[in-house]
């Protein structure tokens, strides 16, 4: 599928532009992964919304570009990428790393005193302060790497089997994994942004209460939803996530309406 449209090298969407959108939906993916995670995801014609999924540089369509191995240069390059698309109403929607890239984002542009995401929604990554589940995983072996890659897959439909191929995309994974590896935990002050959660109950990498150890770093409203499958359930459960997060942003919606706007 082509992008209809990339905007500052680090956002694309998979449909038409919005004449005058009301909000925009940003999509972050998970390690080893790019843009087409969201390539499907559309949102209510009455929320008036664009879904943009971000494209870090060195796979996909910025296949040639470096890597990004820390997360500071990391979102600080995706907050000037975005910027042009933040004139809007926004949220960030994250998976495993693309979670940990959404939240630091928000709170660099909290430092910046930018507009910040009207909703967060944050999905199998474990809150600031909880332990890993298990030990790094980036260095590991090539025959224990693709096996861990495997388990965490679970049935996810999306999930790539072969592991000679798996090894073929290796370097990009290994890389995203490592830097949320040497992410520190530093404690800084509750967000204020209303924040969804998703997790899996199955998940070989993240417990559902680490996940749900978020309702602790937002002063805003909060919600936990579980499902069943592996790591990637994303895939599995996209279509009941989605509208998950259709229906919190249309009680956004709601609520800027009764507001006056």
């Amino acid at each position: 599928m082509i992008a209809v449209e990339t905007v500052g090298g680090w956002a694309q969407t998979y449909q038409p532009r919005h004449p005058a959108p009301a909000l925009r939906l940003f999509g972050f993916p998970y390690a080893g992964a790019g843009a087409s995670t969201y390539a499907g995801w559309r949102l209510p014609d009455e929320l008036a919304a664009e879904v943009w999924a971000v494209q870090p540089p060195g796979r996909e369509t910025r296949a040639r570009e470096g890597l990004i191995r820390r997360i500071e240069p990391y979102v600080e390059a995706c907050a000037d990428g975005l910027a042009a698309l933040m004139d809007r109403p926004f949220a960030f929607f994250g998976h495993s790393m693309g979670a940990l890239v959404a939240v630091e984002l928000t709170r660099l542009l909290r430092r910046r005193g930018a507009a910040l995401p009207v909703h967060l929604f944050v999905s199998a990554h474990r809150a600031p302060g909880r332990p890993p589940k298990r030990g790094p995983m980036s260095r590991l072996p090539d025959d224990e790497f693709v096996a861990r890659l495997l388990e965490g897959a679970g049935d996810s439909p999306v999930a790539i089997r072969d592991p000679e191929l798996l090894l073929a995309f290796a370097g990009i994974t290994r890389v995203d994994l490592e830097l949320c590896e040497r992410h520190p935990h530093r404690p800084q002050a509750p967000l204020d942004t209303p924040l969804t959660c998703f997790a899996a109950v199955d998940d070989s990498e993240v417990d559902v209460a680490d996940v749900a150890a978020w309702e602790h770093h937002t002063t805003g409203a909060y919600r936990l939803r579980t499902f069943t499958g592996g790591h990637l359930f994303l895939a599995e459960h996209g279509a009941r996530i989605l509208a998950d997060v259709a229906t919190d942003l249309a009680r956004i919606s709601t609520r800027r309406v009764r507001a006056g706007g």
